[in-house]
């Protein structure tokens, strides 16, 4: 039996808890979390799978988990692999598409943080650079725009802090590049999950208030369990633990002799 869950959810601070809360380590699993650095920075969801995928090499997978607007992605990371039976099994937790207005809602936060003033709402340039038609169809522009933004407004921030303009502009190139990476997970998850001809097994679970229907995601067949808890603590939730272990079954015996 393959026995490697591979993880995909994105590292970092947020309200929500995350799939490593559900500890599947300590029930005999081997857990690779691939979303890892080094980041893949591409925003072209072919390569941002492969950049999984090489993550994965050699190991035998059980499945692939995903927290969020990591689900897209997840279901082209199962296709590819894959082998002759179809796509690895996929389970989502609180899935959903990539959504335009939820990556410029994230673009704004970056700006408070990288500021230490209230998100602002995104005008000119990078507003056009980030609507949902330019995303898709230039999203490396996109990207392009917000690191010179970025770049630029948090050098504003060290300039203040004393830094003379190098240095203030090197600490911005820093601080800055996990919040790419971050935005470039978001943007190639938006573009992925194209159709495909070998759909496979989708397991949703699922908070009781998940905003986003079933109604998007393409499954050779798809169970959907709800659990009777908010968003934010859907990972942290023990029902949560306890129903994953019961989906996937048991890992092989040798992992659990260890």
């Amino acid at each position: 039996m393959a026995d490697t869950l591979v993880v995909l959810d994105f590292p970092g601070r947020r309200a929500e808890a995350h799939l490593s809360d559900l500890r599947l380590e300590d029930l005999g699993w081997d857990v690779l979390y691939a979303v890892s650095e080094p980041f893949s920075r591409s925003v072209e969801p072919s390569r941002y799978v492969a950049h999984l995928a090489g993550r994965c090499s050699g190991v035998p997978v059980r499945a692939v988990l995903a927290y969020c607007m990591a689900a897209p992605l997840a279901r082209d990371l199962a296709e590819r692999l894959g082998g002759a039976d179809g796509p690895v099994p996929v389970v989502f937790f609180d899935g959903e598409p990539g959504a335009g207005a939820e990556i410029r809602e994230t673009v704004g936060g970056v700006v408070r943080q990288l500021t230490g003033g209230p998100a602002e709402q995104l005008g000119g340039e990078l507003a056009a650079a980030f609507a949902d038609a330019e995303l898709r169809e230039r999203p490396e522009r996109a990207m392009a725009v917000l690191a010179e933004q970025v770049v630029r407004l948090g050098a504003e921030v060290f300039r203040g802090d004393g830094l003379d303009e190098d240095e203030a502009v090197e600490a911005a190139t820093r601080v800055s590049g996990f919040y790419l990476d971050w935005i470039a997970f978001l943007v190639a998850s938006f573009r992925a999950g194209s159709p495909s001809s070998r759909a496979g097994s989708v397991t949703h679970i699922r908070s009781a208030d998940h905003p986003v229907s079933d109604d998007w995601i393409r499954a050779g067949s798809l169970d959907v369990h709800v659990v009777d808890c908010v968003r934010a603590g859907l990972l942290a939730d023990p029902r949560t633990r306890e129903l994953t272990a019961d989906l996937l079954g048991r890992p092989a015996p040798a992992h659990l002799d260890r």
